[in-house]
């Protein structure tokens, strides 16, 4: 069986101290994406690559939700242009 304490273990104020920084707005994207991909910590990375995660479903879904909310106005411009065109 192996030995839980062989991988470094995030104590509670490095978790206070990096959810302070990811609410910081430039700096917080850049230590999520730091702290996802280096270290030695598989904790502390798989919990940011899963920030990561939801922040693209979270995006993906925004960007659908607009997109649907703006077709007709889409589908209006183009009209628009192809009747101005002839």
């Amino acid at each position: 069986m192996a030995n839980p304490k062989s991988s470094t273990v995030a104590s509670v104020g490095f978790w206070m101290f990096a959810l302070f920084v990811t609410t910081l707005p430039c700096i917080g994207v850049i230590m999520v994406v730091y702290w996802a991909f280096s270290g030695d910590n598989e904790t502390r990375k798989n919990y940011f690559r899963a920030v990561i995660a939801w922040a693209v479903i979270l995006a993906l879904v925004w960007v659908g939700i607009v997109a649907l909310g703006l077709w007709p106005e889409i589908v209006k411009a183009v009209q628009a242009r192809m009747q101005a065109g002839r």
